[in-house]
């Protein structure tokens, strides 16, 4: 439904009121924005903005007044609850344009000038106390050239700022959805060149902000990135990836524009992340095992979830960067190891730590209100708490040789500790001390600040000593001294005592039931109150704003501090469970193993409570693949997950859910569960099955840990067998990584026990005269049977349903049997497969189609391996895409 927009009614040749030829004036450069007009106490939005505004936030649309024959639509948010309301817009994908008043009314010539001060976003969050400490906004940039992606991504809120570079298209998306932003600036015909991205984008639902292209170019960096990032022309890593600085430049001018201003002292050093000492898993593999959530309330569902007793914002976000970037150098990881086993060995010290750490406030989003002026005194305190903390926590910890956490500078601390303490000695904490009312800053930081307080303290005792000198003068006993934000000072009495006030007492306003006066006396007593509250208010306030730069000084030494104390947090809480669950400490060696004993499931036995069959696995070196039969239900998806959950636990530095646990270095974590249909792009499930499948095989190395389940279920059963087939071949005789491949097509266990490297595993499943009972032990043996009925017993079909099924199985097993020796094939040449597709009329074939059906030709199928033809396949399919988006 379209609506009568402003542009259409001044077409019209309408005059627009001064009101609202302001408004449409700063609207002109927020075209894309929904802009909260200030209005008094309220916010108000006019026309789309009001019909959008109403929408989403589900307040009602009215209208004020008309221009011409056209009224004009409004919505209104009152000013003192605008936190909340913008956030609910940003949240739906919205950007909004603040336009406050920015003069005072009383000094206003006709309209009141009207600015926009702030523009907010789904990655620039307006209210940055009520940002959540688990969500993190980034927004994102990015280049290409030469077949690399350059990617910079920056959390306003939290200051972090960092770039990858990434070798491949697939590993580009990738990573943008482990980073899951809220924004991605692009100029207007970006999406040509990167159709996958754009897809990828609009699924993911990030919102699209587009610059201008020359935004994105390196030659503004000393424009736009100086005042950010200073010393980035002295990084040699940004040197020799020069291209991620024209991303870099967009991103810094985009806050620039938005915030309105030149430099934000609280954006981090830029760093060129390298995963070269990580162990690589992708989004949709750590989503898909449950150790990511896929959505925010899915968060205490996952792994990440479970494993998270932090108690700081701080420490949440480094648990989840622990959990999503697990390191491949074992000394880290027996670092970190040893910094888990000693808090579960000093439990009280690990209490005393967690006791220390329970209130200390988010640094680095205090950080970001200093930065933006949007500090208030108890930020600056809680700065000043916080560094008291962390020298109790340095005492604590700092006698141990504890590699895992960073040694912070004993003269950092010290110069820290100074500011902690002007802080204190600066600014009065009790509660209701504000600048409003001249007593934030403590009495003896300043003479004159003092003097000007004790003017202003003295003068309440003057006024109540002017109140009864002016009773004994009149002989009115109710008679009172009072003031207001409108009429300032003035005398009130009521009036029936109006004829016996002096002549000195000048009328001022005359109410219902009352007179109000004023005297030369009191204009006087008035004039000195307000200069001395003005001056104490504005010298307050430059006291609190040098405080305020004092610690932006310090910027850098409290995001250490941040950093410090967040990972301190993170691995308590990572030992705080590993206590609560028992997991044990596993041992981690050069060489590929996997060996497994008591290990469980840490979701599903806390879900469980406890009623969990623990499973033994073991793959090293020379049996490296293990094929999982057994029937749905057993628990054969369940081991799957838990060793790669393992795996990731172990590679963190964590302690893992077994009684005894010995695992090597992988260098990439690789999984295909389930099935998931990608309909609305055109992909089907056996499709997106073989294209992840083909991006493991393109990657996959003998140092991986691979986990696969029921490939090739989504195509005809010869199909699926031949295809599932080739590729346990080919993962044991050409890959070698560690892999746990689970199927249905109980033929591949005679394959299996034929190959050097490969075993049969399954979930012991006990059959006594048709009952059925799952043990869901892992032993090593194939499947004896398939218990497909029976689990479509347990789920409720209807009795006859199932004995027409048993039946038509009896008759398909025995005619299986008999097939080899009836079955002859037809020599008939007649006999040809239907089309699916009336016949087309003849046209000109295009050249890259030429080109595909060239390739094609040149093809020795009888030379091809079934992974080589999934991989042709799959360029063929992905080129065509391409030229079909063109």
């Amino acid at each position: 439904m379209t609506h009568t927009t402003l542009q259409d009614i001044i077409s019209h040749g309408v005059k627009l009121t001064p009101m609202m030829e302001q408004y449409y004036n700063i609207k002109q450069n927020y075209q894309d924005h929904l802009m909260l007009f200030r209005m008094g106490d309220f916010y108000e939005v006019f026309f789309e903005d009001a019909h959008l505004t109403s929408k989403v936030l589900n307040i009602t649309l009215t209208h004020r007044g008309k221009l011409g024959d056209f009224p004009i639509p409004m919505a209104g948010i009152p000013h003192h609850a605008a936190n909340a309301y913008i956030d609910r817009l940003t949240s739906a994908g919205l950007k909004v344009a603040i336009c406050e008043q920015v003069q005072d009314p009383k000094d206003a010539q006709g309209i009141v000038q009207r600015a926009v001060t702030q523009v907010v976003s789904p990655g620039i969050p307006y209210d940055l106390d009520r940002a959540s400490s688990k969500e993190e906004r980034f927004i994102i940039a990015a280049a290409e050239l030469d077949s690399k992606y350059y990617l910079a991504a920056i959390e306003f809120s939290t200051g972090e700022f960092f770039g990858s570079v990434l070798n491949d298209r697939q590993s580009f998306l990738d990573r943008i959805r482990l980073i899951s932003p809220k924004e991605f600036l692009c100029f207007k015909d970006q999406w040509r060149e990167w159709p996958e991205l754009f897809q990828l984008i609009e699924g993911m639902g990030i919102v699209k902000s587009y610059l201008a292209p020359e935004y994105f170019e390196q030659k503004h960096a000393g424009l736009y990135l100086d005042k950010i990032v200073p010393g980035y022309k002295r990084d040699r890593t940004l040197t020799k990836e020069a291209v991620i600085i024209g991303p870099m430049c967009a991103l810094a001018y985009y806050l620039k524009s938005t915030q309105l201003q030149e430099s934000f002292q609280h954006v981090k050093p830029f760093r060129l992340e390298s995963d070269v000492q990580t162990m690589k898993a992708s989004a949709p593999t750590l989503m898909g095992l449950e150790i990511l959530p896929r959505h925010r309330d899915q968060y205490k569902d996952s792994v990440l979830g479970f494993m998270d007793r932090t108690l700081t914002a701080m420490g949440s976000r480094s648990m989840q960067r622990l959990v999503s970037q697990p390191l491949r150098d074992i000394p880290q990881i027996q670092s970190r190891q040893d910094l888990i086993e000693f808090f579960i060995n000093q439990e009280k010290k690990h209490q005393e730590l967690r006791d220390l750490l329970s209130d200390i406030r988010d640094l680095d989003r205090i950080l970001a209100k200093l930065a933006t002026n949007k500090a208030t005194s108890g930020d600056l305190l809680n700065i000043s708490y916080a560094v008291n903390k962390a020298q109790e926590i340095i005492k604590l910890l700092n006698a141990k040789n504890l590699k895992a956490l960073p040694k912070l500078a004993p003269k950092m601390m010290s110069a820290l500790d100074e500011l902690a303490q002007e802080i204190q000695a600066t600014l009065n904490d009790e509660i209701g001390a504000s600048l409003d009312k001249g007593n934030l800053i403590k009495q003896g930081v300043n003479k004159t600040r003092d003097r000007l307080a004790k003017i202003s303290v003295s003068a309440e005792d003057e006024l109540v000593k002017l109140e009864e000198r002016y009773r004994k003068e009149t002989g009115i006993s109710n008679l009172k001294v009072k003031s207001n934000n409108v009429a300032g000072f003035f005398i009130e009495v009521s009036k029936t005592h109006s004829d016996k006030m002096p002549k000195k007492f000048v009328r001022k306003q005359t109410l219902v039931n009352a007179e109000r006066y004023q005297t030369d006396e009191l204009a006087e007593f008035e004039k000195e109150m307000i200069t001395a509250k003005e001056k104490l208010s504005k010298l307050e306030r430059e006291i609190f704003q040098n405080l305020i730069q004092l610690t932006l000084e310090k910027c850098q030494d409290i995001q250490e501090l941040s950093s410090y104390l967040g990972l301190c947090d993170a691995y308590q809480s990572l030992a705080q469970r590993c206590r609560q669950e028992e997991f044990i400490r596993p041992e981690i060696v050069e060489y590929q193993i996997c060996h497994l004993e008591g290990a469980w499931h840490p979701l599903i036995r806390s879900t469980l409570k406890g009623d969990f069959v623990p499973h033994e696995l073991h793959l090293d070196q020379e049996c490296y693949f293990g094929l999982i039969t057994g029937p749905n239900m057993a628990g054969k998806t369940t081991v799957m997950r838990e060793v790669a959950i393992i795996q990731i636990l172990a590679q963190m530095g964590c302690f893992v859910p077994a009684k005894k646990a010995t695992l090597g270095c992988c260098d990439y974590l690789f999984s295909r569960l389930g099935a998931s249909d990608d309909i609305l792009r055109g992909q089907s499930t056996f499709m997106v099955e073989m294209t992840e499948t083909a991006e493991i095989l393109r990657h996959a190395t003998d140092r991986s840990l691979i986990i696969l389940d029921e490939v090739g279920r989504g195509t005809s059963t010869y199909d699926g067998l031949s295809i599932a087939w080739s590729l346990v071949e080919h993962f044991v005789n050409n890959v070698k990584g560690l892999t746990l491949f689970a199927t249905h097509y109980h033929e591949l266990i005679e394959v299996a026990a034929s190959l050097s490297g490969a075993k049969n595993l399954t979930v012991e499943t006990l059959n006594h005269q048709g009952n059925v009972q799952f043990m869901y032990r892992l032993i090593e043996e194939g499947a004896s049977q398939s218990f497909g009925l029976y689990v479509a017993k347990l789920a409720g079909l209807p009795q006859q349903l199932l004995k027409r099924a048993e039946h038509l199985l009896l008759e398909l097993e025995s005619e299986e049997e008999e097939a080899p020796k009836n079955c002859k094939r037809s020599k008939d040449k007649n006999l040809t497969q239907l089309s699916l597709f009336p016949d087309q009329p003849v046209q000109e074939i295009p050249t890259y189609l030429k080109k595909i059906e060239k390739e094609l030709g040149a093809i020795d199928i009888m030379h091809l391996t079934p992974i080589e033809a999934i991989q042709k396949l799959y360029e063929f399919k992905r080129h065509l895409e391409l030229k079909h988006l063109q």
